[in-house]
């Protein structure tokens, strides 16, 4: 019996279908191998990694698994990878193993001439995909940073409405505080201390330095702002 490795691969984004899960490659990619016969030696599955990133653990332990009559099931082929190049090279890594590449949705496989001209026009395809989702959020946020909108985590003692950052009245008292020790000379360490032993009862106690520069550094800010 033919020995086979299965390689999945998610990378969850907004709106994504769960059909595409790890769980559910793995189950189609399974009944794959028990069409076709093959002894399946091993899963293998990377997550939150992109199809346009060639180094993924997952997928090295499966390749490293692999030897000469080997089979490496893979659902899709946008699974396998979301860059020409990268798909290339994996393709390649695979073949010196001895090696060869199934998908589970019917794709052509590599070995083939036909496999490798399809496999290329997805891999250029998916590559394309890639690039448009890049661009959609570049510009969505673009139009989100002129409308005024904060982007990224709010600061300590901020809290989103309508997109934009607003005080948090709970944090009033932890804002001014910080601001008079500032405008003291104290550094963010000292004054990261400071609130730790004051506010401890709002559970400030663990808050690390980091958080307390990016807090006052934004109530810095909105000082120049006022000041313009």
């Amino acid at each position: 019996m033919t020995l086979a490795s299965i390689y999945c691969r998610f990378s969850p984004r907004p709106n994504a279908d769960d059909c595409t899960s790890n769980e559910r490659q793995e189950e189609r990619c399974k009944a794959y191998c028990r069409a076709h016969a093959l002894d399946v030696m091993g899963v293998f599955a990377d997550r939150n990694i992109s199809g346009g990133v060639l180094k993924r653990p997952g997928l090295d332990k499966a390749i490293a698994s692999l030897g000469k009559g080997d089979i490496l099931v893979v659902d899709s082929h946008d699974r396998l990878a979301r860059d020409l190049l990268i798909g290339l090279t994996i393709q390649h890594r695979v073949a010196t193993a001895g090696a060869t590449i199934a998908y589970a949705d019917g794709t052509p496989p590599a070995s083939t001439p036909e496999g490798e001209l399809v496999g290329n026009i997805l891999s250029a395809f998916a590559q394309y995909q890639r690039q448009l989702i890049r661009r959609r959020t570049k510009i969505g946020l673009a139009r989100k940073k002129q409308n005024g909108e904060y982007l990224g985590r709010a600061p300590l003692g901020w809290g989103r409405r309508d997109g934009k950052l607003v005080r948090d009245p709970k944090y009033a008292a932890v804002l001014d505080f910080a601001i008079d020790k500032y405008n003291l000379g104290k550094s963010f360490s000292e004054i990261t201390l400071d609130i730790q032993k004051k506010y401890a009862r709002i559970g400030l106690e663990r808050v690390d330095e980091r958080t307390i520069s990016k807090m006052i550094k934004k109530l810095l800010l909105e000082e120049s702002d006022n000041d313009a």
